[in-house]
C-alpha cells in the first residue's frame, strides 16, 4: 500500500466498518501504514484498488486491522490472497496469534474467517463505541 492509494482504500473500509467516519478512519488507516508499512497490502485489478488489507503487532497476539474487496470483487478469491499475504507478513514478524475484529454489522465476514481457521472467541458490547458491538475471532499460528 501507498499513501497515493489511501483515498480508495478509505472508501473500501466503509465496507468492513460501517460505523466509522471515513476522514477519520483515512487518518487511521494512514498512521496504520506509517507504523506498519510491511503489514498493508492493496489488491489492484490494471491501476484501481480492488482491495486491502493492514495488520498491527502487539508483541505475540496480532490484529487484521481491516480488510475489504470491492463488492464487485467479492467472491473472487482476492480476500483469500490478501489475508494469506498478510498471515505470512505477520508470521515474518513472530505472530502467535492473529486476531480479527468484526463489526457486528459485518456479520457475512464470519463465514470467511471461519474458513481460513478463525474461531469466535469473545464479542464485546460498544467496543468500536456505543452501540456498535464487535466479534472477536483468533488463529492460533503457534503455540506461546
Amino acid at each position: 500500500m501507498r499513501e497515493v492509494d489511501l483515498e480508495i482504500v478509505s472508501d473500501l473500509a466503509m465496507i468492513a466498518n460501517p460505523h466509522a467516519v471515513k476522514e477519520q478512519y483515512q487518518k487511521h488507516v494512514f498512521n496504520e501504514l506509517k507504523e506498519n508499512p510491511d503489514l498493508a497490502f492493496v489488491a489492484i485489478d490494471g491501476e484501481r484498488v480492488v482491495g486491502f488489507v493492514q495488520g498491527d503487532t502487539r508483541g505475540r497476539m496480532t490484529t487484521i486491522e481491516d480488510l475489504a474487496v470491492a463488492e464487485k470483487y467479492q467472491g473472487k478469491g482476492i480476500g483469500s490472497q490478501l489475508l494469506k499475504i498478510e498471515i505470512d507478513a505477520l508470521n515474518m514478524r513472530g505472530a502467535e496469534i492473529v486476531a480479527a475484529e468484526v463489526h457486528y454489522k459485518n456479520a457475512r465476514a464470519i463465514p470467511f474467517y471461519y474458513e481460513h481457521g478463525f474461531r469466535i472467541s469473545e464479542c464485546l458490547q460498544d467496543y468500536f463505541g456505543i452501540g456498535h458491538d464487535a466479534f472477536i475471532l483468533k488463529l492460533t499460528l503457534r503455540e506461546g
